[in-house]
């Protein structure tokens, strides 16, 4: 039996697993692909709010306006989510608990650096909890 008679005989025979294949591949392929640009999408989407809550904790909306603090709170709390950048908003927390220290009327301060050090304990909390088992 020559080369071309023994893979005539082969594909006769596998046809049904070959059509599925034909058929599974390209539809494999594809959800891959829609997965992948999803996947980017939401990184994208997730870089750009990071970036506008930080930029909404720091900047005043309005340069003639005071800091609005239950927006600066909220935000604070808000940063949780973003588990990928925990590193950098730990440093973000750290320093403007620092420099916020004596800003502002007490009463209000008190409030935003208590929730800073809420935040930062349970950044800090997940992040050595994500060494010890990472």
């Amino acid at each position: 039996m020559s080369i071309f008679e023994s893979s005539w005989k082969w594909l006769n025979d596998n046809a049904g697993a070959l059509g599925v294949l034909i058929v599974v591949v390209p539809v494999a392929w594809s959800i891959w692909a829609y997965l992948r640009l999803k996947r980017r999408e939401i990184r994208e989407h997730r870089f750009e709010t990071y970036h506008k809550l930080i930029q909404q904790l720091v900047e005043r909306e309005d340069p003639n306006l005071p800091m609005r603090l239950d927006r600066q709170i909220a935000v604070v709390y808000e940063l949780r989510n973003f588990k990928e950048y925990f590193p950098v908003t730990l440093r973000i927390l750290k320093g403007l608990r620092e420099d916020w220290q004596d800003y502002g009327p007490e009463s209000k301060r008190n409030r935003l650096l208590q929730e800073i050090d809420e935040s930062i304990k349970f950044i800090e909390s997940k992040t050595r909890r994500f060494a010890l088992h990472g």
